[in-house]
């Protein structure tokens, strides 16, 4: 078992080197021959012997990643196999990608987290469409944003993990102190912000180069009536009120109730607000709740995870914008048998992911939703409303798939950015019409 990180984990990756170690990878995998395709179910004789290597983020869960990493040690004794992880984190997984398939060489199995490439990567990849239909028949079905994220063509080209809920968590006692208005709304949350900062207890919410500024906006914006694209992920249909609307909420939830500090967060900044008990609310995975649980108790008993109807609602509706994470198997892999046979093991223990996390790890699988769900409120009473997150949950590109051009768009920060800009200063029309030209100009890439 290995959890040793990239020898390039320490620089930083430049937007330009991203894009470049992707066009390269694609051009260059496609002079590589193809593996021959395996069947599902392959018997323990066949890779009995042989080694797997897996790819995978620093899961913020630590204890995740040791539960991970003996399932899969274990899986391969029980198999005759060698397996070996490698974890590194989760803002160098593009760029790692990236590069193994410019090399045609690296791990069997890789996860994409996040940011999602299937539709640009899946010519290179494996159908696993045979284990995905096994696995969907025999865990109820999947959700829809599975196959956003994992299906082109009406072919499989990689298992859904699990995704990651980013509920909103906020004080009660601060609720109850300064008596606070409901928070399931985003007009109730800006006047919560507004009271919270003047009591100096501002709310957070990164505007900032990190994939917490992603979620957490998208959450406003589709709430606000936003939409990426029509449902086929081709036409764009971002340029809209709607967006003018959840541009001006957005300036106002800041303006008024956070502080400059958020232009500079990073993943865990966040996570550190709310431990340092400043924070009214933030809007995270649960990690930030876990770290607070033993680290200071009593803050952790103030915390409430989700609001009624699980996000807060605007005026078009609730939208919980979740962290999608997928499990891919690259056709030049040399051990495509035990990948596939890993991959139809650990996809079916959906049981084993949502206990070790603690709830973290949401199923794509319909049958998991029957409460009380492992890990949830077997784990915490507090987790309770995030039984029902897939009734609400929405993956970027919303309403259209996880395409190439939307994870760029994505990847390139460019909803964070038009934000700040307003902020900063720029008219509304200056702001929008500068994100609007990002968008076009990836989406025109693809064409």
């Amino acid at each position: 078992m290995s959890r040793k990180v990239s020898a390039r984990s320490g620089k930083r990756v430049t937007r330009r080197q991203f894009l470049t170690a992707a066009g390269v990878g694609v051009a260059g995998a496609a002079a590589l021959k193809l593996a021959a395709p395996w069947e599902v179910g392959v018997a323990p004789a066949q890779i009995k012997g042989s080694t797997l290597r897996i790819l995978t983020w620093s899961h913020f869960v630590p204890a995740y990643d040791t539960a991970f990493d003996k399932y899969a040690v274990d899986w391969g004794k029980a198999n005759g196999v060698d397996v070996r992880v490698d974890h590194i984190p989760i803002d160098q997984l593009p760029a790692r990608i990236a590069s193994e398939l410019a090399a045609g060489a690296g791990h069997d199995i890789f996860q994409m987290n996040g940011q999602i490439q299937t539709t640009l990567y899946y010519s290179h990849m494996v159908d696993v469409s045979d284990i995905c239909d096994k696995l969907g028949k025999a865990g109820g079905g999947w959700l829809p944003m599975a196959t956003n994220v994992a299906v082109v063509n009406g072919h499989w080209y990689a298992l859904p993990e699990f995704y990651i809920p980013q509920p909103m968590m906020w004080r009660g006692d601060l609720w109850q102190q300064y008596n606070l208005p409901s928070p399931d709304t985003w007009d109730n949350l800006r006047k919560a912000a507004r009271i919270g900062k003047s009591k100096g207890h501002p709310a957070g919410f990164a505007i900032s180069h990190c994939n917490d500024a992603n979620h957490n906006w998208r959450a406003v914006f589709y709430a606000y009536g936003v939409q990426e694209t029509d449902a086929t992920g081709k036409e764009l249909r971002w340029d809209s009120k709607a967006l003018r609307d959840a541009m001006n909420f957005s300036k106002a939830l800041w303006s008024e109730g956070m502080t400059s500090e958020v232009f500079s967060w990073d993943n865990v900044s966040d996570n550190r607000y709310l431990d340092s008990g400043v924070a009214v609310y933030i809007h995270d995975a649960l990690s930030s709740l876990f770290s607070v649980e033993t680290s200071n108790p009593k803050l952790f008993a103030s915390i409430n995870a989700g609001v009624r109807g699980g996000e807060p609602k605007g005026p078009v509706r609730s939208a919980a914008v979740v962290d999608p994470t997928i499990l891919g198997i690259w056709n030049f892999s040399k051990n495509q048998a035990a990948a596939r046979a890993f991959l139809e093991a650990y996809g079916g223990d959906v049981k084993f992911s949502l206990s070790a996390s603690k709830g973290y790890n949401m199923p794509y699988l319909k049958a998991w939703y029957k409460k009380p769900m492992p890990g949830l409120s077997t784990h915490l009473p507090k987790l309770d409303l995030l039984q029902d997150w897939d009734k609400i949950s929405l993956v970027f590109g919303y309403p259209g798939p996880a395409t190439a051009p939307a994870s760029e768009v994505l990847s390139t920060f460019v909803v964070p950015d038009m934000i700040a800009r307003y902020c900063h200063g720029e008219s509304l029309e200056s702001s929008v019409k500068w994100g609007l030209g990002q968008i076009k100009s990836i989406y025109a890439k693809y064409k």
